[in-house]
């Protein structure tokens, strides 16, 4: 059984686990538990890329204005009953713009006591491997969705984010197995 390491330690991502593990991830205030079957990475890459302000079908973002929180369909799972789609991301801007990720009935994630912390271009400068922005997305509608801000004082044609990690697919167990890598709880996905 591998070692879970790098969920949010700062160096690069990597698995969680390996294929035919175990793993319990923490969802819906629960832990439900899921076999490996099957793990891909997804590269940083034009794909992987999405702009806010075309996703919000705007001309552009104005200054000090936030964009409305949006799907991302590039990070839709999918899967059924039998057969699941695990996602795990990381994520930063490419253009000078905040980024705010929410979950399942618009929840904000990356936040505390009533507040909610963005992600910038300038992220990685004391997270040279972005390990704070790591994020989970697991099973059919239960999309992460992406807001953008512009912190600047004039208009920007574009609010582009790019996303990479590893795609998993895993299988449902039925009880709790007596090896499995359970998830911390501040990694609760979605």
């Amino acid at each position: 059984m591998s070692e879970v390491a790098n969920i949010y330690d700062n160096g690069p991502i990597s698995p969680i686990a390996k294929i035919k593990e175990n793993i319990g991830v923490l969802t819906e205030g629960v832990y439900r538990y899921f076999n490996i079957y099957y793990i891909e990475g997804l590269p940083r890459s034009r794909p992987m890329m999405v702009d806010m302000v075309a996703l919000n079908n705007a001309a552009n973002i104005p200054a000090y204005t936030q964009l409305n929180a949006q799907l991302i369909q590039s990070i839709q799972p999918g899967g059924s009953e039998l057969m699941k789609e695990f996602l795990q991301l990381r994520w930063e801007p490419i253009d000078d713009v905040e980024g705010f990720l929410f979950e399942l009935s618009n929840q904000g994630r990356l936040g505390a006591h009533g507040v909610q912390a963005s992600v910038t271009r300038f992220s990685s400068a004391q997270d040279p491997w972005l390990a704070a922005t790591t994020f989970f997305v697991i099973g059919v509608n239960k999309d992460a969705q992406i807001a953008a801000f512009n912190p600047n004082a004039v208009a920007l044609p574009r609010a582009r984010f790019v996303l990479w990690g590893y795609r998993y697919l895993i299988r449902p167990l039925d009880a709790k197995p007596a090896v499995a890598t359970e998830l911390p709880a501040t990694s609760a996905v979605y």
